[in-house]
C-alpha cells in the first residue's frame, strides 16, 4: 500500500477531489496552511494499493495541468507566474500496515 498526501491549491481542491471520486479513489481532506504554496491550501490524503499510486498521480497531474492551462489563458498578463506557481505538492510513503477500529 501507498499513503499519497496532496497538498494542494484551495481554489483546485474542490474540483480535483470530485475527479478523484469519480474514479473510485477515497480520501480525506483537510484545511491546511503552509509555505508550500504560499497560498491557502488543503490537504487531501489517501491510502491506496501499490497498483492505484500511479492513477491517483496521474489524476492529480492532468487535473493541475488542466488548470495552469486555464489559468493562462484567462490571465495573459501573469502568465509567467502562473506557469511557476506550484498547485499541488504530493509526496508518496509506504505503508507498512493499515488498521480500521
Amino acid at each position: 500500500m501507498k499513503l499519497i498526501i496532496a497538498i494542494v491549491n484551495e481554489q483546485i481542491a474542490s474540483g480535483l477531489s470530485d475527479e478523484l471520486l469519480k474514479h473510485g479513489i477515497r480520501m480525506t481532506g483537510l484545511t491546511s496552511s503552509g509555505v508550500f504554496l504560499k497560498k491557502g491550501n488543503r490537504t487531501i490524503i489517501s491510502g491506496v494499493e501499490d497498483e492505484e499510486a500511479q492513477l491517483v498521480l496521474q489524476i492529480i497531474k492532468e487535473y493541475t495541468q488542466k488548470k495552469k492551462l486555464q489559468k493562462i489563458k484567462t490571465d495573459q498578463e501573469d502568465a509567467k507566474r502562473i506557469v511557476a506557481e506550484g498547485l499541488a505538492t504530493v509526496f508518496v510513503l509506504p505503508i507498512e500496515q493499515a488498521l480500521q477500529y
